[in-house]
């Protein structure tokens, strides 16, 4: 988890006060009427609260169920190049903002509950504080000045998962996997993204930099030269509601973020399968050999002729046993046979081609980290703005 930072939170907690309810809190009250039976539902609808630098947080409570989501790293701040590590850090932002509001804070859960689902067959589960819905981990890459889009343009011949293809988009600065670009209506389990943090400042600078003092203007041309400098390149996951129950990561309390390391990993592992170069087409099965992937000629030149179908256009059966053992062959080397070929955005398959050095990197001296609310204490209200 080293290095990683929440960037958006999504959470939500049932407050159980028998006859009494808490206030409250939305934008509209819906009232809708089944012209069949005639029964009313209530429904509000979201408010959404700004604070400084057009940053917003979303919440809602319909008096007894108190909901809270956006980036609490980026709340009141002109930047989140470098955010909150922990959910209790990004939980006392929150609670902070609850305390203003007179709603109760979110609680750390104690224990799973049990109870029958609307088919009354499968039973659904929850537990007895505050519940996570959504959340995106991110971190911080430096590959160099001038180096994103080849970066980019490297890991948009990966796939990940089972086989999730990637999409890059036009201008270069972004590939994603499970996006909606890819698939239909994108992931409800997860999505991965990397994009070019630059790109990203300078796009959204005129709503950051809103009612933005001097100081605060020459701040963020310090970040864009950091970013440009640096080569910044910003990594992003996030898990959605399917995925954390899945994996029991939804109860606040009962996990540890620690928990998420292992799925934070996939682009690291792409990195390494595209640290291969200077490799030439004649040498596949020699490197097959020399990395101890195949452990003879005749199945290193075996992967060779799949590799070389796959360059010439050729049809493969992706069912077959035999391509599947060729892929995972090839993707050791920085290969990607699942993946049609763009020669493109594959430079590492040129004679000469150029090795970029990918690091982390810290945030500088002068860098304005989030600071965290303390709520031992009764802090005043915060600053907040109905937004219409």
């Amino acid at each position: 988890m080293e290095h990683f930072f929440i960037d958006k939170l999504n959470i939500t907690q049932i407050h159980d006060l028998g006859s009494d309810l808490l206030p409250q809190v939305g934008k509209e009250k819906l009232f809708r009427v089944d012209l069949k039976t005639g029964v009313t539902t209530e429904l509000l609808t979201h408010l959404k609260l700004e604070g400084s630098y057009s940053s917003a947080l979303i919440v809602r409570c319909d008096g007894s169920k108190v909901e809270v989501y956006g980036n609490p790293s980026r709340w009141g701040r002109i930047d989140n190049l470098y955010g909150l590590k922990t959910l209790d850090q990004c939980i006392a932002v929150y609670n902070h903002i609850l305390d203003g509001l007179g709603l109760p804070r979110f609680t750390q859960c104690t224990k799973y509950l049990y109870f029958q689902g609307p088919d009354g067959k499968h039973v659904n589960k929850t537990a007895d504080g505050a519940i996570i819905k959504h959340i995106d981990f991110t971190r911080n890459l430096a590959v160099g000045l001038g180096n994103e889009r080849p970066f980019n343009k490297a890991l948009s011949t990966q796939s990940i998962g089972r086989s999730v293809p990637p999409f890059l988009y036009p201008d270069e600065n972004t590939v994603e996997w499970y996006g909606a670009n890819v698939q239909k209506n994108g992931s409800t389990y997860r999505y991965v993204k990397v994009y070019t943090k630059t790109a990203d400042l300078l796009r959204n600078q005129r709503k950051l930099c809103k009612d933005a003092t001097e100081e605060d203007l020459q701040y963020f041309d310090d970040l864009l030269q950091f970013t440009v400098r640096n080569g910044v390149i910003r990594e992003e996951h996030s898990f959605k509601r399917e995925y954390l129950h899945r994996h029991d990561l939804f109860a606040w309390g009962l996990f540890n973020e620690s928990q998420f390391n292992e799925e934070l990993q996939v682009i690291t592992e792409l990195r390494k399968r595209l640290e291969v170069s200077n490799m030439k087409y004649e040498t596949i099965a020699d490197q097959l050999l020399q990395e101890k992937i195949c452990k003879s000629r005749q199945s290193a030149n075996s992967t060779q002729m799949a590799y070389s179908m796959w360059l010439h256009g050729e049809y493969m059966d992706k069912s077959k046993s035999q391509f599947r053992e060729h892929k995972r062959r090839l993707l050791l080397i920085g290969i990607d046979i699942s993946q049609k070929l763009d020669i493109t955005r594959a430079p590492l398959r040129l004679k000469e081609s150029q090795i970029i050095e990918v690091k982390d990197i810290l945030a500088p001296d002068w860098y304005r980290h989030p600071q965290i609310p303390n709520l031992s204490t009764n802090p005043p209200q915060s600053p907040l703005r109905l937004v219409a």
